[in-house]
């Protein structure tokens, strides 16, 4: 009696179909964050993925400098036609490259929501932490 309601058991089981839970993400690399800090507005050290030899990250940097460069310009000329007054939404592009032997590997830059989501769905950066002050008053 035992052994049949088993093997009735292992038979539902595996007849049960696979259930795929996915994240948030789709494909996409998260962006941390801390909830104890003080948040700079659009500002990100992007990490790379582990397989990423400092020779692919640079020429990832001259990718990411140019489409911080074409975003820009696209919205630089949109103002001009529209002839809406330039606000300080002026985005920095790529400020710091780092490269610590062996453990990190990755940089940091101020940019807008377009570009910032472009990274996140390229395949070599893992992630996304937001640039945060942190201390006593934060």
């Amino acid at each position: 009696m035992k052994v049949a309601y088993l093997s009735v058991l292992a038979a539902l089981a595996s007849a049960s179909p696979v259930v795929n839970i996915g994240t948030i993400h789709n494909g996409a690399a998260p962006v941390l964050t801390s909830t104890n800090a003080k948040h700079i507005p659009n500002s990100y050290i992007i990490k790379f993925k582990d397989h990423v030899r400092h020779e692919d990250a640079a020429a990832h940097h001259a990718w990411v400098d140019a489409l911080h460069f074409s975003t820009e310009s696209e919205k630089l000329e949109l103002k001009k036609r529209s002839q809406i007054p330039i606000v300080d939404d002026v985005f920095e592009g790529l400020k710091h490259t780092y490269n610590i032997a062996g453990s990190f590997l990755g940089y940091s830059g101020h940019f807008d929501d377009s570009v910032i989501e472009q990274l996140r769905r390229h395949p070599d950066v893992s992630n996304l932490n937001d640039l945060e002050i942190h201390g006593i008053n934060c």
